[in-house]
């Protein structure tokens, strides 16, 4: 019965989904639900998070994903990680040291960033705006729920990962270049303001 939760038809509907489906990242977007979907017996759903949840990105986003584990298999989903990430060209993982949370990234073959948080039900706080692409929709109501992060508090968060070295060098050399490209687009002013 686990896997009927999954056949409706891939990815649920969300408001600014036609927005998301024109950028070059849709196709990674697709594979990495796909891939997901494949292990329906670790995984019960996808949530999306960050600026693609909200309809909005461009050409330089990355995907902010979550990655809903079934009750009781965060161990074995996390140990099988790299699943989700078949094919990509390098993948980056951190954990804080809290059981039933980590986090998965990697960049694909078309040079998209792929944030993936691999995650229980309920273990982790939620903030800003989330839709369910993949799974039952009511999935987000497992989580507790928060105000959104600011732009600040996001960049800050980065800043200290790069100041204690937890970024490997691909990863820095990334971020490097989408704050320069983000430099060209954002005005100061945003930096306070709620992100969904």
């Amino acid at each position: 019965m686990r896997a009927a939760e999954w056949q409706h038809g891939g990815m649920n509907h969300w408001d600014g989904r036609a927005h998301v489906e024109t950028l070059r990242l849709w196709p990674d977007l697709v594979g990495a639900v796909a891939r997901l979907e494949s292990r329906h017996d670790l995984f019960q759903g996808a949530l999306l998070i960050g600026s693609l949840s909200r309809g909005e990105g461009d050409a330089i986003s990355d995907i902010d994903l979550v990655a809903v584990t079934r009750a009781g298999s965060w161990q074995q989903a996390w140990d099988e990680r790299h699943t989700l990430s078949a094919g990509a060209l390098i993948t980056f993982d951190r954990s804080e040291g809290k059981q039933g949370i980590a986090g998965h990234s990697w960049l694909t073959p078309s040079l998209v960033k792929v944030e993936c948080l691999v995650t229980e039900p309920g273990v982790m706080r939620l903030r800003g705006n989330v839709v369910a692409i993949a799974g039952p929709d009511d999935i987000v109501s497992s989580f507790e729920r928060m105000p959104p992060f600011t732009r600040r508090d996001i960049d800050d968060y980065a800043a200290n990962l790069r100041e204690t070295d937890a970024i490997s060098d691909v990863e820095r050399a990334y971020g490097d270049l989408i704050t320069l490209l983000r430099r060209q687009v954002r005005s100061a002013p945003e930096l306070d303001e709620p992100l969904g």
